[in-house]
C-alpha cells in the first residue's frame, strides 16, 4: 500500500468514525497542491456541541487504536468546532449552525473533492448513544 492510499484508508476510516457517531454533510478536499502543511481537510457537520464533542473524541480513539496519535487538537471544550491535526490529514468538526461561518469550502474551492467510497458512509454500531 502506497504512503497516500494508507493515508486515505486513515482519512475514510475518519469518516466513517464521523458516520456512526450521526456525524453529517461529510466532504473530503485534497489541499495538497494548496498548502505546505496538510494534504487532507475532511470536513464533518454535527448536529448539537455535545455530538462535535462525541464525534471529535471518538475519531481520536480510533486513530490512537490504529497506532497514530493527534499531533494536535482545539476546540474540544465548546463544541461549536474541533479540529484534529494528524500531520497528512486535519478533520474539522463544525455544529452546523456554525460551519457557514468558517466557510472552510469555500475558502478552499480550489481543492478538489474527493470521492469517499460508500462503505465508509453508511452507519455501523455506535451512533445511537449521542443525542
Amino acid at each position: 500500500m502506497t504512503e497516500t492510499a494508507e493515508v486515505l484508508e486513515n482519512v475514510f476510516e475518519c469518516a466513517r468514525v464521523a458516520v456512526d457517531k450521526r456525524g453529517d454533510d461529510i466532504l473530503l478536499l485534497d489541499v495538497a497542491g494548496l498548502t505546505s502543511y496538510t494534504d487532507y481537510f475532511l470536513l464533518i457537520s454535527a448536529s448539537s456541541d455535545r455530538r462535535v464533542k462525541t464525534i471529535a473524541e471518538s475519531i481520536r480513539q480510533e486513530m490512537k487504536d490504529r497506532g497514530i496519535v493527534a499531533l494536535g487538537a482545539e476546540g474540544l471544550r465548546e463544541g461549536r468546532w474541533a479540529l484534529l491535526d494528524f500531520g497528512p490529514w486535519i478533520v474539522h468538526i463544525f455544529y452546523e449552525e456554525v460551519r457557514g461561518n468558517f466557510d472552510l469550502e469555500g475558502l478552499w474551492s480550489d481543492a478538489a473533492r474527493v470521492k469517499i467510497p460508500a462503505e465508509y458512509l453508511q452507519a455501523g454500531t455506535g451512533g445511537e448513544e449521542v443525542l
